[in-house]
Order: C-alpha cells, then structure tokens, then sequence
C-alpha cells in the first residue's frame, strides 16, 4: 500500500501549478456559487445566537438579522478574525447590485484552495484520485466538519442541519472536481505531457 506515492523530480511543475492553479480558483469559485442556488446551505429561519451580539455594535436592534443564512462562516470570519465592522459593504456596484465582502472571500478562498491542490498534485497524485473527488471530501470534512465549528464560523458539528451537509459536500465535489477539470487540460495544453488518471487500485499498490 502506497498511499502516498510520489511523481518523478522531473516532471513537477511548481509554478506552472501555481498559475493554473490561481485561473481555476477563480472560474471554480462560480461553480460552487452556483451549486449553492438549488441547494441552499443555511436557512434563514436557523439561528446562530452565538454570533449575533456583536451585531449591536455595527447596527440597529431592528435590523440585526441572527439567522446563519446572514452569519454566514465568511461574514462571521472578516467580522471577528479581521475586524471588518460590515462585511456586507459595497466593495463595488455592478448593475445596481451591491457585491460585497463576503464575496471577494468566497473567490480568495476558492484560490487558495485550488492553487493549492495543484501544487500538491504536482508530488502527490493520489489527491486527483476520482478527478479530484477525493480532494472535495476531504476539503468538506477537515474545513466545514471539523475547523470551521472549531473556530466558531459554524454551531457545533452535532447542530447543523442535514442539508447543510448535503449542500457543501455536494457543492465540494462539484467544486473540486472542476478544479481538475482545468488543472488536467490547462497542464496537458501547456507540457504537452499526459497527465493520467489515478486508478483506485494503483492507489494501494
């Protein structure tokens, strides 16, 4: 069993990962944009209490809205990690919609990630396994099942409703498995090199 078995020295990548990496971090971020339109993950009518109070000090009692649709994981990490008093500021208008924050958060956040994951595909290729399936489980568990409940972006893992979960693991697969949709065609285009799949069984080899 080889779990972590390592490409060649030769034939990584590191920057070329990391510019790939940064144009599907970007076109991906609308991807799981997207996935959140028919699968919602948060309702308005789901409270989040333990994050409300310090809405006082940015708004009127009459406009504080404590529901988790509002307190978004984003939202609650630029407002107490950041110090951003109204993460729902315009940081410009399009159209006559406001686009916000929390916004710009969701598409650094999909950078991140997406770079990333190509450089570490670069040594490690048993993250592509699936088309980069593996990599969206992984990156719902440890990051909205385990660190964003740790750092207080979320309840506790026990309180968050069914469909949460359903809507980001979902939204997680669909998400990373266009990251290496792109990282594959954009690399491939680019060396002129095959970049295979990783059957499930040269995994445990």
């Amino acid at each position: 069993m080889n779990l972590l078995k390592q490409t060649p020295p030769a034939r990584r990548r590191y920057g070329l990962a990391a510019f790939i990496g940064l144009i599907a971090g970007i076109v991906s971020s609308f991807v799981k944009w997207g996935a959140e339109h028919p699968l919602p993950p948060r309702s308005p009518a789901d409270m989040f209490n333990a994050a409300c109070s310090p809405e006082t000090l940015i708004r009127a009692a009459d406009q504080i809205d404590c529901s988790r649709n509002f307190l978004n994981p984003p939202y609650i990490f630029l407002r107490d990690y950041l110090g951003i008093a109204d993460p729902n500021s315009a940081v410009y208008t399009f159209a006559g919609h406001a686009f916000n924050s929390v916004g710009v958060t969701h598409i650094i956040f999909s950078i991140v990630f997406a770079v990333g994951y190509c450089i570490v595909v670069e040594r490690f290729p048993i993250f592509k396994l699936w088309q980069g399936l593996l990599a969206g489980a992984l990156a719902q568990l440890f990051v909205h099942m385990i660190t964003f409940p740790l750092m207080g972006l979320t309840p506790p893992l026990l309180e968050l409703p069914a469909y949460e979960h359903i809507s980001e693991i979902v939204g997680h697969l669909i998400w990373f498995w266009s990251i290496e949709i792109i990282r594959r065609d954009l690399r491939n285009r680019i060396t002129k090199e095959p970049d295979a799949d990783v059957p499930l069984s040269s995994a445990f080899r």
